[in-house]
């Protein structure tokens, strides 16, 4: 039988292939999801309650994060963070940062909800602000996106 951590260590080499190998077509994606899926037989409980807290990004199929990381012109991803609080002040605060300085943020609203159609623990969203800061400067954009996700929590590191 399978140990959830030797997946776990397994998880973290394709997810560092997969960042070397960022622009290719598929970059270790299935074989990826395919782990997160054994990963979260081993799962008890409401996956949400590990949500709180600042957390980096390693791995994603959200496009729009994607497409920062692979084909923003202008500056290198340096790294991607989330604060998140989905009980208290039900808020989000996704921060994509760049070589050099400058990141771009979006913040809004979440809260976890209850959905009978499906086994896993989902949040809603709905960014409310968004802006660009970069050389001394803060330019406020029209914020885009709404919707749900789940997470999977692996352990006191890794969601």
């Amino acid at each position: 039988s399978t140990k959830p951590n030797s997946l776990l260590s397994d998880l973290k080499d394709l997810i560092q292939e997969s960042e070397r190998n960022a622009r290719s077509v598929d970059n270790n994606q299935s074989q990826i999801k395919a782990l997160m899926m054994d990963i979260s037989k081993f799962r008890q409980g409401d996956q949400r309650l590990s949500l709180p807290g600042q957390w980096e990004l390693l791995f994603t199929t959200e496009k729009e994060i994607n497409f920062f990381k692979t084909s923003w012109p202008f500056a290198k991803v340096s790294k991607i963070r989330q604060d998140i609080d989905p009980y208290q002040r039900c808020t989000v605060n996704n921060a994509i940062c760049f070589e050099g300085g400058g990141e771009f943020v979006v913040t809004g609203t979440v809260v976890a909800v209850d959905d009978v159609t499906t086994e896993y623990d989902r949040v809603n969203f709905e960014f409310t602000k968004a802006v660009v800061r970069g050389w001394g400067q803060e330019l406020p954009i029209p914020p885009v996106g709404a919707g749900w996700f789940e997470t999977l929590y692996c352990d006191d590191e890794y969601r």
